[in-house]
């Protein structure tokens, strides 16, 4: 987290003030300073005397310190109005496009300008990477003896094997992927996909473009996203997970979430090289494919069911497990309790029968078992952000 010159990190440098410093019938003297966005700074003011800091627009950071050396210098953002001590070390960088900062101090100064021998980076939070459009996203399952010829275009391809095994060829390369791992492909990398005899698999394919936003090193997300295989990660199989979800919704900004989705993929991906890997290991083969078969049987009854009053209880009772192994069961496949898994398919269904436009609001919330009308509209805002009554003006706007 960032440091505020209002918090107690910042009181050996100075304090901060609330009301406006006045010049009338004083000694004291003003300037202006007008700054943009730079990441070096490689010049420091140094005062003998107390310095007053007033933001006058935008927003800024200070970089301060008690010698000009750079690994002594801490950053703050500019909280209030902010008093320096006399002999701190200091500058003034603009966070917003523009900011401005008006320097008081006396009449009698004593200052001097001090260059870094190694300038002082300051990181600005910028995006590095931005996925620019999403231009294909597909679900394959293939069979024995498949076999792709291959191509190559001019965007970046992900490739997630849900379940089997895919052998692929990048540049002549070969690369087998297993269950719950991924590879992606390169603008103009030629790449093909097989299947062995005798094996079945099904997997995940996202064309996008994206960007490298800092242009001084375009290659460098190519240089760890490329030409590896990368293993199960529970936090990436989570995020795909989701991404194919959202991806069959049919509701406001989906499109927006997606590229969210697929962002954070990427990031964590490129993140982990540079992390240490935990012992985090997928759910044993067959040990998975019994939670799926279960898992199946118990979300085809619960969506059968979806408009009856459905407890956990009910649930538990019918598939013969206790309330934990439900619990155990959908946080390991799905991420959620089997109760908000439950309240979030009602809402979807509600969303499907406000778009068909043939009950009421109040019909609908009766129809999906919710105990009020009241409870369903917080519910519904509380997941979507408007209330059922907008969403179903938004979907006639639509018409």
């Amino acid at each position: 987290m960032q440091y505020k010159t209002s918090m107690r990190e910042f009181s050996r440098y100075g304090s901060v003030y609330e009301e406006p410093v006045s010049l009338e019938n004083s000694d004291l003297i003003s300037r202006v300073f007008r700054q943009t966005p730079k990441q070096n700074i490689d010049k420091l003011l140094h005062f003998d005397c107390q310095v007053y800091l007033e933001m006058q627009s935008g927003m800024a950071a200070l970089i301060v310190g008690f010698s000009p050396e750079a690994e002594h210098l801490e950053t703050f953002s500019i909280h209030r109005k902010v008093m320096l001590k006399p002999g701190v070390y200091f500058s003034i960088v603009a966070v917003s496009k523009e900011a401005s900062c008006k320097l008081i101090t006396t009449s009698g100064f004593s200052m001097e300008t001090r260059e870094l021998l190694v300038p002082f980076s300051f990181n600005r939070i910028l995006p590095r990477i931005q996925i620019r459009e999403i231009l294909g996203y597909y679900y394959n399952i293939r069979n024995s003896g498949y076999f792709f010829q291959g191509e190559r275009h001019d965007y970046y391809e992900l490739t997630y094997v849900d379940r089997g095994c895919l052998s692929t060829q990048i540049e002549g390369t070969e690369y087998l992927l297993r269950e719950k791992e991924l590879i992606l492909y390169g603008p103009e990398q030629f790449h093909t996909q097989s299947i062995t005899e005798g094996h079945s698999c099904s997997y995940v394919t996202i064309i996008f473009s994206m960007e490298n936003l800092l242009l001084h090193d375009q290659g460098a997300e190519n240089r760890l996203l490329l030409n590896k295989v990368f293993h199960y990660d529970k936090k990436i199989y989570s995020l795909i997970k989701s991404f194919v979800q959202e991806s069959s919704n049919q509701i406001p900004y989906m499109n927006s979430l997606m590229l969210c989705l697929l962002q954070e993929i990427v990031i964590r991906l490129l993140q982990s090289e540079f992390q240490d890997h935990k012992d985090e290991k997928p759910v044993p083969i067959t040990r998975q494919h019994y939670q799926d078969e279960l898992l199946e049987k118990i979300l085809s009854y619960i969506e059968i069911n979806i408009c009856e009053p459905l407890t956990i209880a009910e649930i538990c009772r019918r598939f013969s497990l206790s309330r934990s192994s439900l619990q155990i069961l959908f946080k390991e496949n799905l991420d959620q309790t089997p109760k908000k898994y439950i309240s979030d398919l009602k809402l979807e269904k509600s969303c499907q029968m406000i778009r068909e436009n043939r009950y009421t609001i109040s019909e609908i919330a009766l129809m999906l078992g919710f105990n009020s009308i009241h409870y369903f509209s917080r519910a519904f805002a509380q997941k979507y952000h408007m209330a059922p009554s907008e969403y179903s003006r938004q979907m006639l706007d639509q018409i």
